[in-house]
């Protein structure tokens, strides 16, 4: 099995996200792997757009979506469980868009994360 594949099916059974040691603890169930092996595998899964990392508990997460695209995500993230979803941008893309900046900053592309508590934990 493929690495990013590998990746791909732990998180899908994984909703609160893992963390890269996280990960490369379940993925050395099913054979001998390295770190950076690893963070190659993440890079590579985020720059296609079919991961997100969270900044706050740095946990990685699936996309909503199953294709490879490239996209600004708008993640919530609960405080208590750390569990992720990722939110529709639309709102949040006209928002940012029209944000005026003194420096003519062009915000065409953004990674949004709010911290709340999820319905679960509330």
């Amino acid at each position: 099995m493929k690495n990013n594949t590998l990746v791909l099916n732990i998180l899908k059974k994984n909703p609160k996200g893992l963390t890269a040691y996280q990960l490369l603890s379940r993925m050395q169930k099913f054979k001998i792997i390295q770190p950076m092996t690893v963070y190659r595998s993440l890079k590579d899964l985020c720059e296609k757009g079919l991961i997100h990392k969270t900044n706050k508990n740095k946990t990685f997460h699936l996309c909503n979506t199953s294709e490879s695209h490239e996209h600004n995500a708008v993640l919530a993230v609960c405080d208590d469980c750390g569990i992720a979803e990722e939110l529709s941008t639309n709102l949040f893309s006209k928002i940012v868009k029209n944000v005026k900046s003194k420096n003519k900053f062009n915000f065409n592309n953004f990674n949004l994360e709010i911290t709340t508590t999820c319905k679960e934990c509330n």
